[in-house]
């Protein structure tokens, strides 16, 4: 399947407790945090499905925008996952956290690539698994459904209950060893990296 037939889920709901601000909105080379990363997925996606409580900050962008469709006692990615599946038009999403700026396309083609049979296709680093850089068939609602109906909100214990293709990260992204598709801006020295991550491609240094 190509990502041409898929649509993409961007969370944009956390707290930004440690950064103080919409750290989505925080200027990056040309563009901001998630103005570099819709600018990829927009070129990749059929469509894309922003997931926000601040709907007014993305409206530049031409994407769907949803709220929560069940709202539990505390943010959660899981309830992001739900309302943009429940929201996308295509059957399979790729779901992605709004400050992971740095998503390579090949990992996100390969993993369209591995679709089709099972509904949750999932990058695997060791024994650790990127269930925010991931892809959903909407097969997945259902048994989120009943977690959220439970107040359980981690995202990896409704596995069991569906076809899942685990893919080696050495096998998405052979030449990335540094991993920056996974890497994502949670704190202020993780922004001051992001900046200087943007400046070395510029310089030709990366990529």
């Amino acid at each position: 399947m190509n990502t041409s037939e898929m649509s993409a889920v961007i969370l944009a709901g956390g707290k930004n407790s440690r950064m103080g601000k919409n750290k989505l909105l925080l200027p990056l080379g040309d563009s901001t945090i998630i103005g570099t990363l819709l600018t990829t997925l927009t070129q990749l996606f059929g469509e894309c499905v922003l997931v926000t409580d601040h709907p007014d900050a993305y409206r530049e962008w031409r994407v769907k925008i949803t709220a929560d469709l069940i709202c539990g006692p505390e943010k959660n990615s899981l309830t992001g996952i739900h309302a943009g599946l429940s929201i996308a038009s295509s059957a399979y999403s790729f779901v992605v956290a709004g400050d992971m700026p740095f998503v390579e396309p090949r990992l996100m083609c390969r993993l369209a690539a591995l679709s089709g049979k099972d509904d949750v296709i999932i990058p695997q680093q060791g024994e650790y698994l990127q269930p925010l850089c991931a892809i959903y068939h909407k097969n997945c609602l259902p048994h989120i459904e009943e977690l959220l109906a439970r107040c359980h909100y981690k995202i990896l214990d409704f596995f069991h209950a569906v076809p899942v293709r685990h893919v080696d990260v050495a096998e998405l992204l052979p030449d990335d060893r540094q991993h920056r598709s996974f890497f994502n801006v949670n704190s202020p020295d993780d922004y001051r990296q992001a900046q200087e991550l943007v400046e070395q491609f510029k310089a030709g240094r990366l990529w």
